[in-house]
């Protein structure tokens, strides 16, 4: 099929490429404009637009999707239809008609469960079982159109969001191959969304990123799931930011007893600190301080000189171990 791709991240790259290796004629891929990035503020390119160089395929970058520029392109370029993988930007319905049989998107979710920008990260923040993708028709209101294809996922214990954003990637590419040879022959479906069972996936903001000690520690470890790699959860250590990658709920026979949320336990749990929260405790087992390279939390203890009932969370510097506030 003649296809115009939109996509930005990595996790779109690998729609691209096996679109291509399918032998869908590519006529134009939308991604977004080139960014700063890094500590010298470089403009950069997207992963996207690297890939579309790589393969030969033009790129266009407009600012706004209500580029009449754009529309124009996409009208010239002949396309039969638009493919949508985590573009970015919301698209307005004359852009969506502009592809003759409309524009398809792949939703990291089981629709209508989990519309928005953030559903892997909702997914594991809520603690769910399972999620999936999603292939459907786009129309006006965001994630609402009619679904196509969809197919469930489950979610490991281990999984964190950039291992879940992996195993749907490898869901998600031969679910939209099949969706457009259904498209092809004339065999695709529409079903409905049932409005009734809608949820919502907003993105994470940073407060929602930092530890809240007075949770449970069941719900710490979520958020720290839900947050890794990027842009992480994290706490503060004598007013310094301390970044928590990985965390396991401790056994109560192995935290030491009770203590306040967000003081540092006197044991150790297989070599890692160990944190109270409001109920049970968390070991911290892979963290990133401040200005510093991500290591293991045996690592970070063997080089912290933990003071006797330290305390996390204080945003402010000060002496170590006399803050006793219960949150994050």
């Amino acid at each position: 099929m003649r296809i115009v791709y939109f996509g930005t991240p990595d996790i779109a790259v690998p729609y691209l490429r096996a679109l291509t290796d399918a032998g869908h004629d590519l006529r134009l891929v939308v991604t977004q404009p080139d960014r700063p990035a890094g500590r010298g503020q470089d403009l950069r390119a997207s992963p996207v637009k690297l890939a579309a160089q790589a393969l030969g395929l033009p790129v266009c970058q407009p600012e706004s999707c209500r580029d009449l520029a754009l529309q124009r392109a996409i009208r010239d370029s002949g396309a039969e239809l638009g493919v949508v993988v985590a573009y970015g930007k919301l698209l307005p319905c004359d852009l969506l008609e502009c592809p003759s049989h409309g524009c398809l998107n792949v939703h990291y979710s089981l629709l209508p469960q989990l519309r928005g920008a953030a559903p892997v990260q909702r997914a594991l923040l809520a603690g769910m079982a399972e999620t999936g993708v999603t292939v459907q028709w786009m129309g006006a209101e965001l994630d609402a159109g009619d679904i196509l294809l969809a197919e469930r996922v489950p979610i490991d214990r281990q999984d964190d969001c950039a291992a879940l954003f992996a195993k749907l990637n490898a869901v998600g590419v031969p679910l939209l191959l099949c969706a457009l040879r259904l498209i092809s022959r004339g065999e695709a479906r529409r079903t409905a969304q049932d409005e009734s069972r809608v949820t919502w996936a907003p993105e994470l903001s940073k407060d929602e990123c930092r530890i809240d000690w007075s949770w449970p520690a069941a719900r710490i470890r979520e958020l720290v799931r839900a947050c890794a790699p990027r842009p992480g959860a994290f706490t503060f250590r004598g007013g310094r930011r301390l970044k928590v990658l990985r965390a396991e709920v401790v056994p109560p026979d192995a935290a030491g007893g009770e203590g306040q949320p967000g003081t540092l336990a006197e044991t150790r749990y297989q070599g890692y600190p160990v944190v109270h929260a409001g109920t049970g405790a968390v070991a911290l087992v892979q963290v990133q301080p401040e200005g510093r390279q991500p290591m293991s939390g045996a690592e970070f203890a063997r080089g912290a000189r933990f003071a006797r009932g330290e305390s996390f969370g204080r945003e402010t510097g000060g002496s170590r171990g006399r803050f006793n506030g219960s949150s994050g």
